[in-house]
């Protein structure tokens, strides 16, 4: 295994905007910020490509207090194209598919300590 394996090859990217609860955001900021050397887009693609390889699909209960906020972001066409077909085997749209994999890795994190 090569040292560059930790990269991604070249993808097109795709702008989006959408909303993802402001918790979750804010920890993934702080991720970028403090931990990682990597930008809000790259850590929700890292957490798209987890949720795709795993297809760890949980449904969370929903906070009543609870607040989504829009984020432009920029998502890999290839992580796009597989969230898409996981829509289609699990009847879960792709923002909420997007919003599970985030948590997933967040609670991951947590667990972890490193959060």
């Amino acid at each position: 295994m090569s040292v560059l394996d930790r990269f991604w090859e070249h993808d097109t990217l795709i702008q989006k905007t959408i909303e993802i609860e402001s918790n979750l955001y804010d920890k993934i900021e702080y991720l970028s910020e403090n931990v990682y050397d990597a930008s809000i887009s790259k850590i929700i693609n890292a957490c798209i490509d987890d949720l795709i390889e795993k297809e760890n699909i949980k449904l969370y209960q929903k906070e009543n207090d609870e607040l989504f906020t829009k984020h432009s972001v920029l998502l890999r066409k290839n992580s796009l194209d597989n969230l898409y077909l996981l829509k289609e085997k699990y009847g879960i749209s792709v923002y909420k598919l997007i919003h599970i994999a985030i948590k997933n890795v967040i609670l991951e994190l947590e667990e972890e300590g490193k959060l």
